[in-house]
């Protein structure tokens, strides 16, 4: 009987673990995409007259 209190016990930590790990990611991915459409709706690139291209920003 104690070897399936401590098997219980160990998947139900198991699944706390799994569900904040997911938790954690979904969270950073929401930050990175954020992140990624702030500076691409921020930078745009021009040529100048010598032919290479720079970041300008949009104002």
């Amino acid at each position: 009987m104690p070897q399936l209190i401590a098997i219980g016990l160990i998947g139900g930590v198991v699944w706390y673990g799994y569900r904040a790990l997911k938790r954690e990611m979904e969270r950073i991915n929401k930050e990175t995409r954020a992140a990624e459409k702030k500076t691409k709706s921020q930078t745009v690139l021009k040529q100048d007259k010598d032919g290479v291209y720079r970041p300008v920003d949009e104002e």
